[in-house]
C-alpha cells in the first residue's frame, strides 16, 4: 500500500468503528434513562385499615351522572361517607337506586394511580354491612364496560390519573357535576343533577 493511501484508510477504519459504537452508546444512553424514570425508592402499597362508616342518610346522597347508558338507574354518592386516606385511596358509599325502586348500596374504594375498584363491603336494608370474601382490587375498564366506575374515577376522584386532595374536592366535583381537570366526555354531565 503507498503513503498516500494510508490517511485515507485509517480515516475510513475510524469512521466504521465509530458508526459501529454509536447504536451501543446510544443504547446505553437509552437503558439509563429509563432506569432514571424508575422510582426505586417508592414503597410497596399499604393499605390503611378500614373503617366502615355509618349507613347513608337521603339527605347526604349526591346525585352524579353515571353516562348515556344508564338510563333506568340513579346513582349517588353518601357525601358523609367520602374520605381520602393516608394511602391515597378514596373511599365512598356508593347508592344506585332503579326506576322501579331497588336500592343497591355499596362501600368502595379508588386507587387513582393504578386505575383500581375494591369493594369494602355491601350494605343491607336494616342499614348494616356485609362484607364479600376475597376482596382484592380489581382493574377499573373504560367506559363503555365499568361505565359508572369509570366517570367517578375520571370525572370526580382521579382527574387525570391525580386523586383528589381530601374530600372537599371531591365534595365540590360531585357537586359541580364534575371536576376542572377531568378529562373525558363531559356532554352528558354538564350541569349537576337533582334527585
Amino acid at each position: 500500500m503507498s503513503a498516500r493511501w494510508a490517511p485515507r484508510t485509517c480515516f475510513a477504519a475510524l469512521v466504521a468503528a465509530a458508526a459501529l459504537s454509536a447504536p451501543v452508546h446510544a443504547q446505553d444512553r437509552l437503558r439509563d434513562s429509563a432506569a432514571d424514570s424508575i422510582d426505586f425508592s417508592e414503597a410497596p402499597f399499604r393499605e390503611d385499615r378500614t373503617v366502615l362508616p355509618p349507613p347513608p342518610k337521603e339527605e347526604n346522597l349526591i346525585r352524579f351522572a353515571a353516562g348515556p347508558m344508564r338510563g333506568s338507574f340513579k346513582y349517588f354518592v353518601d357525601g358523609a361517607s367520602l374520605t381520602v386516606g393516608g394511602d391515597g385511596v378514596v373511599r365512598y358509599t356508593l347508592v344506585v337506586r332503579s326506576d322501579a325502586g331497588a336500592t343497591n348500596v355499596t362501600y368502595e374504594g379508588i386507587r387513582c394511580t393504578t386505575r383500581e375498584r375494591r369493594i369494602y363491603a355491601y350494605g343491607r336494608a336494616d342499614g348494616a354491612w356485609t362484607e364479600p370474601r376475597g376482596v382484592e382490587w380489581k382493574s377499573i375498564g373504560g367506559p363503555a364496560n365499568d361505565e359508572y366506575i369509570f366517570v367517578l374515577y375520571d370525572d370526580f376522584f382521579c382527574p387525570g390519573r391525580t386523586g383528589i386532595r381530601d374530600a372537599a374536592e371531591g365534595l365540590a366535583a360531585l357537586k359541580r357535576g364534575g371536576h376542572p381537570r377531568a378529562s373525558g366526555d363531559t356532554s352528558f354531565r354538564s350541569t349537576p343533577l337533582g334527585r
